[in-house]
């Protein structure tokens, strides 16, 4: 509903949105959502920030929305090429990306764990005691 809303919201009735993910899934994931819609958008994908910049030129999406850490060109060479270019320069951008550009996780309300396999019933167990611990270490030490 967010990612819609901001979608809406950007100042103008976009149609062709472009996506700039190196993440195949998240690119399949935000074409997902984006389709669920009412409204019937165009969606054009990039698997890096070069790529994403020719498709900006030759197809002229209203609304590009940009992942800041990829490998080669990352994000914000993306925004530094695109500021330079006129024929793009004005296409509005929206940054969605779980990193900002240091390559530091973005703090969030929200809490994600993940594992390379399965949660045993006492592992889980000790993930949530370990994270509890941390986040309750946190509370008592903000002002």
């Amino acid at each position: 509903e967010a990612l819609l809303s901001t979608i809406q919201s950007s100042g103008q009735q976009p149609r062709t949105l472009l996506l700039i993910d190196d993440d195949q899934e998240v690119l399949q994931l935000f074409t997902r959502m984006i389709a669920s819609s009412e409204h019937d958008y165009r969606i054009l994908q990039a698997t890096d920030g070069e790529r994403g910049l020719d498709l900006m030129r030759d197809r002229r999406p209203d609304l590009v929305l940009l992942d800041l850490v990829m490998p080669g060109m990352d994000g914000r060479r993306v925004l530094e090429e695109k500021a330079r270019d006129k024929a793009i320069r004005d296409i509005p951008v929206v940054v969605v990306s779980s990193r900002d550009p240091a390559g530091d996780y973005v703090v969030s309300d929200r809490l994600t764990v993940a594992s390379g396999g399965r949660f045993s019933a006492q592992s889980l167990l000790a993930c949530i005691q370990a994270v509890s611990g941390i986040l309750s270490q946190g509370a008592v030490e903000a002002p």
